[in-house]
């Protein structure tokens, strides 16, 4: 009976242990299936999270053990040393698992044209890779300091990451020429994550504040300190849907989540925001825009991926009939620079 009874203990150790943080250092979002994915870099697991806020194991043996995660369609990729492995996101089977020859791949992001993109902390690089093909070749090569968390960014057709030591800058990658430029310099150290709300405000986490600094998004001003208290904030990101922040702290086994204030809620009626008319809502194939001039935007898909950009005059509509049913977000900004982002849904 003892040898029954230790037994039954040591499975349900187990079964607590698996769903436990243990150096959580990514999070990303499982938009289909409504969770929050976070990789244990400290026992080789991806763990997922409820909307009511209940772990689970998602993928356990993952080795070496996984840093940062991106989660592109039905696939949830990460950084494992040297190699890029993908789960699928149904049922956990291994579907892709390249090695790149990297040294310690850290922070992880994507195109729309198939691509990843990941970065080499310990060797100073940034690597691209493409699933399909299985292959991988060095991008950057020669950085200064190490690079960490990094972004894809669309509209300027580039990549901007974050780096590791003392007055680490913001970086970003030219995907025309593979240049590198700073696009602000800092008195920040140790900055780990980078993530951006989809509209008006980029959040880097930095062990050296132990907390999340806000940029605006041209990177004009200087950082506003939004959060402390954290313990090594690591690879944090920014959920469109919700307008939530989630902030690994892998020093203390935690995730928080920080809420954002929605601009506008979905309903049938006219919304209005800094002087711009967006209707109706819900849509289906045409969304009318009315405004005092020019209005530039964005519409943004569940994935936090931009799907149709452009301009439209006072009185303007946007054609959406390839957009599938589902939420997107519009982000707009008038013609004296005010900017809002509207949830939509479409019929």
């Amino acid at each position: 009976m003892r040898i029954i009874f230790t037994f039954i203990i040591l499975l349900i150790s187990q079964i607590y242990n698996a769903q436990t943080y243990n150096g959580p250092e990514s999070v990303d979002y499982d938009a289909i299936r409504g969770r929050y994915m976070i990789s244990n870099s400290a026992n080789g697991r991806i763990l997922s999270r409820a909307v009511d806020g209940t772990l689970g194991l998602f993928k356990s043996g993952i080795s070496p053990n996984p840093y940062g995660i991106e989660v592109v369609d039905s696939v949830i990729y990460a950084c494992c040393g040297g190699f890029i492995k993908g789960y699928n996101l149904f049922d956990t089977t291994l579907v892709c698992n390249i090695n790149t020859g990297a040294t310690f791949l850290n922070g992880i992001t994507h195109d729309n044209q198939g691509n990843l993109f990941a970065t080499d902390f310990s060797a100073k690089k940034i690597y691209r890779i493409n699933p399909a093909a299985g292959t991988s070749n060095v991008m950057v090569t020669g950085l200064t300091k190490s690079p960490n968390g990094i972004l894809y960014d669309e509209p300027g057709n580039r990549l901007i990451f974050v780096n590791w030591g003392s007055n680490a800058p913001v970086s970003a990658v030219s995907l025309v020429d593979s240049s590198v430029s700073t696009l602000t310099t800092t008195s920040l150290s140790n900055c780990d994550g980078i993530a951006y709300d989809g509209v008006q405000y980029y959040y880097v986490s930095s062990w050296g504040v132990s907390g999340i600094v806000r940029f605006n998004a041209d990177f004009a001003a200087a950082p506003t300190t939004v959060y402390t208290g954290l313990t090594q904030p690591a690879d944090i990101y920014y959920n469109l849907l919700t307008d939530t922040l989630a902030s690994p702290n892998s020093g203390a086994n935690t995730v928080t989540f920080y809420g954002f204030e929605q601009t506008v809620s979905i309903s049938n009626e006219v919304e209005k925001s800094n002087n711009v008319l967006v209707y109706p809502n819900p849509f289906t194939n045409e969304i009318k825009i009315e405004s005092q001039g020019f209005v530039s935007y964005e519409i943004i898909d569940q994935l936090g991926k931009l799907v149709v950009k452009g301009e439209v005059n006072a009185f303007g509509s946007i054609t959406t009939d390839k957009l599938l049913s589902g939420t997107y977000f519009i982000s707009l900004t008038d013609s004296k620079g005010n900017q809002t982002k509207q949830k939509l849904l479409k019929q």
